[in-house]
This record gives C-alpha cells, structure tokens and sequence, in this order.
C-alpha cells in the first residue's frame, strides 16, 4: 500500500487535495475557544504573526521578512491539510485514508447540493403541494429574466449618469472618450499595483504606500478591511463558515432543476 509521510505530502504540494481554510476557522484565531472570532480576536492573530514575522522588531517588514512570512504561510497551510488526511495520526497518509477524506468530502457536497434542490423547490412552489410543475418553472426563469432586465438597466443609467460630466442627459462623443481614458488609467494603475518583479502578491496590497516595507498600521488595517470582507452579517463576529463567503453576490442563473 502506498504511504506518504508528511514530509513528501508537503514537498509535494498536497494541498491541491484540499481546499483552503480561512482564518475565520483557525484556532489560533478563537482565542477562547467558543467556535467563533470577534474582531478583537481576529485583530490579537493579524498583530501576532506581524510580530513573529518582524525579525528585528523595527515595526516594519521588509523584503526578506515578506518572504519568511509568506513562507511560513504555505507550511502552516501545508501542515493542516497533512493534518486533515492524517485520519489515524500516526504521520503518514495511505491510500485508504486519502479516499476516506474524499468520500468525505463527496458526501458533504451531495447534502449541500440536496439542501439546495429543497430550498430551490420551496422558493418556486407557490401553490405549495410540495411539487414544482412546469408552469411554476417557468413562472421563476421569467422573474429571474425580469430581475436580469431590471439589473441592466440600473446599471445602464448609472453608467450614462457617471460618463455624462456636462449633466445634460446624454453622452457625447468626448464624454466617451473621457470615460475610455480613465479606464485605460486606472487599468495601469491595477497592472502597476501587482507588486514587484512582476508578480501580484497579497503583500503588494498590503504596502499602502509602495515603499517595499509593510508597517504595522498597514498590516492591521489590512486585516481590518477583510474581516469586514468575511463579516457578511455585519455583527462584528465571525462564525464556522461565514469567511467563506465573502460580501458581494453572485447573480444566479434561472432556476432550473
């Protein structure tokens, strides 16, 4: 039977078995253990790995520093999917417990998608005998086409408002040009922020003011803007799950069975 110890699994780069956990769920995070984060715990992790990654304790991060931390990163994540397929934990991963881990995971994927059939069946049900006919299917990708419809027009109007710089309803040929010039700058200003030697990092986001040095105040206020992003109910707290799905909606598609 084929066996990987933890250290080939990590050499190897496992982690395309697994998905990526958010720190939302790290215990490092829950401080208490209650099997959530408040912002305060979620602030006390970001200032501690600032701290753990700022060798020489200047309050900055540089280069290598980035790297070190950046580094750390992918072993930690490494390790906790090694972890996770390590059923039996005596440090190694076979064959058995590799299938058992996506058995595993198939399972929890057809109860979602179960859960959603139901809610999708409720939600279009409007006469409520427990069956969805094909007059209620259609009944529901017409109210989809009509919300699609309502959406783009919205979107149209904010658009003309925005390029119409003169307010005097309509677009002119200059006004186009206008609004084609911006983009196309702030299309560089994008390119121009994917960090250095070419390569779009989280660090070069975090580097507010592209010195190539990350200060604590920018590292902390990075981390207060994605545990706004990961708050989707806006309570302050982040339970099991709730990073995962960050604020923002994709538009679903007709509902169809």
């Amino acid at each position: 039977m084929r066996r990987l110890n933890k250290l080939t699994l990590l050499s190897a780069a496992a982690i395309a078995l697994v998905s990526t956990p958010v720190l939302a769920q790290s215990p490092l995070a829950d401080a208490n253990e209650d099997g959530q984060v408040t912002k305060a715990e979620f602030s006390a992790e970001s200032l501690a790995k600032f701290q753990s990654a700022d060798l020489n304790s200047d309050g900055y991060l540089d280069e290598a520093e980035q790297a070190a931390l950046r580094q750390n990163r992918r072993d930690a994540h490494l390790s906790r999917k090694f972890d996770e397929l390590d059923v039996n934990g005596d440090g190694s991963v076979t064959e058995a417990e590799m299938k058992t881990v996506r058995e595993a995971r198939r399972e929890k994927h057809m109860e979602r998608r179960k859960e959603h059939r139901e809610e999708w069946k409720s939600r279009i049900d409007t006469d409520g005998d427990g069956e969805v006919s094909d007059v209620e299917k259609e009944a529901a990708k017409e109210a989809w086409f009509e919300k699609r419809e309502e959406r783009m027009e919205k979107m149209k109007a904010r658009m003309i408002e925005k390029m119409d710089t003169n307010s005097d309803g309509t677009v002119s040929d200059a006004e186009k040009q206008a609004a084609r010039d911006t983009y196309k700058a702030r299309k560089g200003d994008r390119k121009g922020k994917w960090g250095r030697n070419g390569k779009r990092g989280h660090q070069a986001k975090i580097d507010a003011n592209d010195d190539g040095l990350i200060s604590q105040a920018e590292y902390s206020a990075r981390a207060d803007a994605l545990f706004a992003r990961m708050d989707a109910n806006e309570d302050g707290v982040l339970t099991q799950g709730e990073g995962k799905h960050r604020k923002g909606k994709r538009h679903k598609g007709p509902d169809r069975d």
